[in-house]
Formats: C-alpha cells, sequence, structure tokens
C-alpha cells in the first residue's frame, strides 16, 4: 500500500492506495484565503496516480472548510470521474457539510462515475 499525505495551515490531505482502491482523506481545517494556489498542483498531480482505481473522497474528519476550498474539491471530483471507475465523495452528517453535500449531489448528476454519501 501506498501512503501520501499534504499538510498546510491546519487541513491535511492523506492518500492511500492498493492495486484496486484509493482514500482521500481530509481532515483539520481550511480557512486559507486561495487554498487552490496549493492545493490544485498537489491534487492534479495525484489524480493522475489514481487513475483506474475506485476513489474515495474521505470529508467526515474535515472540521470546516471555506468556500474557497470547494473550487480545488471540485475540480479534484471532476478530475477523478474522468479518469477511475468510480468516485465515491464521502461527507458527515453536519449543518455545514450537509449544505456541501447537497451541492455537491447535484453536481454529481452530471458526472458519469461520482456518487455522494
Amino acid at each position: 500500500m501506498a501512503e501520501w499525505t499534504f499538510e498546510h495551515e491546519g487541513l491535511t490531505v492523506r492518500i492511500t492506495r492498493d492495486a484496486h482502491r484509493a482514500r482521500i482523506e481530509w481532515s483539520g481545517v481550511s480557512d486559507i484565503r486561495s487554498p487552490a494556489s496549493f492545493l490544485s498542483p498537489f491534487l492534479d498531480d495525484w489524480s493522475s496516480k489514481l487513475k483506474d482505481t475506485e476513489v474515495t473522497v474521505d470529508l467526515t474528519a474535515l472540521e470546516y472548510m471555506n468556500s474557497a476550498t470547494v473550487k480545488p474539491l471540485l475540480d479534484l471530483v471532476k478530475l477523478l470521474d474522468q479518469t477511475s471507475r468510480l468516485v465515491n465523495v464521502v461527507f458527515r452528517d453536519s449543518d455545514w457539510q450537509r449544505a456541501h453535500r447537497n451541492c455537491m449531489a447535484v453536481l454529481a448528476r452530471t458526472l458519469k462515475r461520482t456518487r455522494v454519501q
């Protein structure tokens, strides 16, 4: 199993991968003004390494995500939808995550391989 971790100002993104499955776990807080500047290159790079796998994007340990973090997350899910076998996006049932989950569920209707829970 391979594992990679990215940390920046309270946000941790941990990726684990075996031959057929991968998990991208977000934890901590993303309250940075321009998270795309550091998140996008990292996530673009790793999304290509997850090609042909079943990927779970797990946001249940994320304590807070500002609206600026939504765009890099959506971009990641779109990239994964194009290259992976299946993408599962998992949210926790909390007030602030519920709003993001509902938006992601609407967007997932336009994607071929993405499911939102």
